[in-house]
């Protein structure tokens, strides 16, 4: 069994926050903004050390829909930075009789053997924010802490041999830069927005990133929904011994509110 907690959680989260400027922020009252929806994911990539890595689909994996909530509190108070958490699960099981050998953590799968991949983890966001623009066009800028939260597994089953299994644990956080934009088309209640959280380290990058539109009814408690695509998307090279190029994307819906 082997820890992928090394080489990417390297920088630090400290270090990170030195992007954030003393900006006041633009909230006069204490708000609330929270959303729980579904994630209709679909999983694509390659993983593996070999010239011709493992496919998604040569291994049959197919991703159960995801789940997710989010919460974000935001103040008047100056220098203190907004917070907001966004959580999500992630899970893919797959089974095939792999026509070829491949190679995954160094250890080698024979061909024609029947092989079930386990891909199963959560993902929570912790994300510190400082609003730029608070108006009609909003702005966010900070830096969030990504916390993985699970593992991944393969086995094979030869004919006539002891079963071979990998188990990688999927464990450890990583600071990412955050960056969010909305557009609000007045009088409407409507408005579009956007949101990246990133970070290319040693090789290696991960991206997530959402587009979303969404409507709020705007009364004493604002209530509305928002429908929109969110890429996740990890390419490891080179990182403890393995390598890895998955994208889970795919459209989502949720509720919304605000107080």
């Amino acid at each position: 069994m082997k820890n992928w907690n090394s080489r990417l959680y390297a920088p630090l989260l400290i270090g990170g926050c030195s992007l954030l400027s003393s900006h006041t922020l633009a909230d006069t009252v204490l708000g609330i903004y929270a959303g729980a929806g579904s994630w209709d994911v679909s999983l694509d990539g390659s993983m593996g050390i070999d010239d011709v890595p493992i496919t998604t689909d040569e291994l049959g994996l197919e991703t159960d829909k995801s789940s997710f909530f989010y919460v974000a509190l935001e103040h008047p108070i100056p220098l203190i930075p907004n917070i907001r958490i966004q959580r999500a699960t992630l899970k893919s099981e797959g089974f095939a009789v792999v026509d070829r050998e491949f190679t995954w953590d160094e250890i080698s799968f024979p061909a024609s053997a029947p092989t079930t991949t386990l891909l199963d983890f959560n993902q929570t966001d912790l994300t510190l924010y400082y609003e730029i623009l608070d108006n009609w066009v909003s702005m966010d800028v900070g830096i969030t802490a990504k916390i993985l939260d699970g593992q991944a597994s393969i086995e094979s089953e030869p004919e006539g041999a002891e079963p071979i299994e990998e188990i990688t644990e999927l464990n450890g956080g990583l600071p990412m830069i955050y960056g969010m934009a909305r557009f609000d088309i007045p009088t409407t209640g409507a408005y579009v927005a956007g949101m990246i959280n990133y970070i290319s380290y040693d090789n290696s990058t991960i991206s997530d990133i959402e587009i979303k539109a969404g409507w709020m009814f705007e009364s004493a408690l604002d209530i509305g929904a928002e429908f929109g695509y969110r890429q996740f998307k990890m390419t490891l090279v080179d990182f403890e011994g393995a390598n890895a190029d998955l994208t889970y994307d795919g459209p989502y819906f949720n509720l919304a509110l605000h107080f």
